[in-house]
């Protein structure tokens, strides 16, 4: 009889230990930090909102700043870092950052130039001329170093650090907005727009010294800095340009909406928008979490052992997804009307829309991990159509809706138009890839019992929120079971989010 091994494999029997433990790790990581940072996001909507809707309507725009400088000015975004990170030797690999910089700040130059000598076309970026954007357009750089160092830290799974970084701009935001609202309100009243991106400027540039910091003490990175030079993989170019294509899409259709509503409706209106839409974003946030750690661990696997054990890596998060997803979304559209409440009087209203955006944002998360999908094996094109659909069915629905529905108008658009998307990123993975899934059966079930749990939060009572903890429970155990979930399978599901005791195994037939 051999002896008993310790083992850990688990759902990914086929990835190797050193390789897995680091994903799993990566997935720990990324989700209590997640869960850390959740109160501490919605706590800065919270605050921004009482302090007036012209204010969070401010911290919108900066959304819209964001989105814009991540898909138009960052060439290719995160995903070319930590595609050809893993694949690179480790003496080749902060050439290659750096060399990559130098291509991302060189495409910068046209925008930049442009801008300057027409500072009336951001009005088509942003759909305003709020504050001094074209100063705002030239600190890019500093949002886009902080962006870098945190892809570079994925492509080598230091996840626990890269998360970090973005728990830095979402916690250090909170606790300064926090002491100004209590401490210096009027100031943040008055001077809003100079501290709202006073505020993201300075926590950019602190997250990403705090990245090369930790980058530069990395063996492979140490000692690479006395023999940097440019070096740019193979097929860079054509991977690059394939990603910029749909960031310049998403850019269009990523805040499509805060910019219709901000001409249409003004800024008092993008204001109530964002603050509904916030709810909504938690739930897409905390799905970057699980996506920053789902694309470098595809691009690892795919690198060193193959679709096999990229199907498996992939198979997993998308039955963890459903599982966390049904839950969090349950709990959130149960819990709706004291959330509002805490927005202030001005929001008491929105309720409902709250509920439209919560339910159909949590059936958009699955469906998004498609995208990651296709990113990873290089087929990123065939995300584009897709894309392009989405905006068409945006801007069709908008159109439509806003003049009788107004805000709720605008929700059902962007709501609809975002769950199609996302579902259509699914099944284009799903022939495209070679990468083997399902989700049929999963996403059936997610949809109809978030439905029926949306309808009942729509006239849930106040009074009843105790009952809101068994009801959510309820519905979720519903899922697993109709869902197929085993025993085995949640105790493995759980073992990629809490550190369980190993398991023993022993010869063969034991």
């Amino acid at each position: 009889m051999a002896p008993p091994v310790t083992t850990e494999a688990g759902l990914m029997h086929t990835v190797p230990g050193e390789l897995r433990a680091r994903i799993l790790s990566g997935m720990r990581w990324t989700l209590w930090l997640a869960v850390l940072a959740v109160p501490f996001s919605y706590g800065t909507t919270i605050l921004l909102a009482r302090v007036g809707p012209e204010v969070v309507g401010t911290y919108g725009l900066l959304m819209v700043y964001r989105v814009i400088v991540i898909c138009l000015f960052y060439w290719g975004g995160d995903a070319v870092v930590i595609k050809f990170i893993p694949e690179l030797s480790g003496d080749k690999r902060l050439s290659f950052l750096a060399s990559y910089l130098l291509v991302i700040l060189l495409a910068l130059v046209p925008w930049l130039a442009a801008a300057s000598l027409w500072p009336s076309s951001l009005t088509y970026l942003f759909g305003t001329r709020e504050g001094p954007l074209l100063v705002f357009l030239y600190l890019s750089p500093v949002y886009i170093l902080f962006s870098l160092a945190s892809a570079a830290l994925k492509a080598e799974l230091e996840m626990g650090w890269a998360q970090l970084l973005m728990r830095v701009m979402t916690v250090g935001s909170f606790l300064i907005y926090a002491a100004l609202y209590f401490f210096f309100r009027s100031a943040l009243r008055v001077h809003y727009t100079g501290l709202v991106w006073g505020v993201f400027f300075a926590l950019a540039g602190a997250s990403f010294a705090l990245g090369m910091r930790r980058l530069a003490r990395l063996q492979d990175w140490r000692s690479q800095l006395g023999s940097l030079r440019f070096f740019l993989p193979r097929n860079f170019w054509r991977y690059s340009l394939a990603l910029q294509e749909i960031s310049a899409l998403t850019a269009i259709a990523g805040r499509l909406d805060y910019i219709l509503i901000l001409n249409f409706g003004g800024l008092v209106a993008l204001g109530q928008y964002v603050a509904i839409t916030q709810m909504g974003d938690v739930l897409w946030k905390a799905n970057q979490y699980f996506v920053g750690t789902l694309l470098p661990a595809l691009t690892n696997v795919l690198a060193s052992e193959g679709p096999q054990a990229a199907s498996q890596v992939f198979s997993v998060h998308l039955r963890l997804i459903f599982a966390v997803y049904m839950a969090g979304t349950c709990a959130l559209m149960f819990l709706v009307k004291p959330l509002v409440m805490l927005l202030g009087p001005r929001y008491i209203f929105l309720d409902h829309l709250v509920i439209i955006i919560l339910l159909f944002s949590g059936l958009s998360v699955p469906g998004s991990l498609g995208a990651t999908l296709l990113t990873s094996v290089g087929k990123q094109q065939r995300a584009v159509w897709v894309t392009l659909a989405q905006t068409g069915l945006f801007v069709f629905m908008f159109f439509m809706l806003w003049p009788h529905w107004r805000l709720l108008g605008a929700t059902l658009a962007f709501a609809v138009s975002q769950f199609a998307a996302n579902a259509a990123y699914l099944v284009a993975a799903r022939y495209n890839t070679g990468i083997k899934f399902s989700a049929l059966k999963d996403y059936a079930w997610f949809a109809g019992l978030a439905g029926l749990a949306a309808v009942l939060a729509a006239h849930w009572e106040s009074r009843w929120l105790l009952a809101a903890i068994p009801a959510c429970g309820a519905a979720w155990l519903l899922f697993l079971v109709l869902a197929g979930y085993r025993y085995a399978e949640c105790k493995e599901l759980l073992h990629c989010l809490v550190p369980l005791p190993p398991r023993v195994e022993g010869s063969e037939g034991v």
